[in-house]
């Protein structure tokens, strides 16, 4: 392999252009965690539930822990 010089200014260029394409772990998280959610059938159920219901005005305001 062979190896090309280059001046401190240029590895930090290159080193910031590596970083912006880099995903942060709670980026990583967050994915996967999204992905879980979307593949639980029971969830997803559960969701587009919700849904209708909001839809539907079938909510309530809870204004504290106690009410719910």
């Amino acid at each position: 392999m062979e190896y090309k010089e280059m001046n401190l200014a240029e590895l930090y260029k290159k080193l910031r252009i590596i970083e912006q394409s880099m995903v942060t772990k709670k980026e990583l998280d967050t994915a996967l965690e999204s992905v879980m959610v979307f593949s639980n059938e029971e969830t997803m159920k559960q969701i587009e539930g919700s849904e209708e219901d909001i839809k539907a005005g079938r909510v309530r305001k809870i204004n504290s822990v106690s009410e719910l």
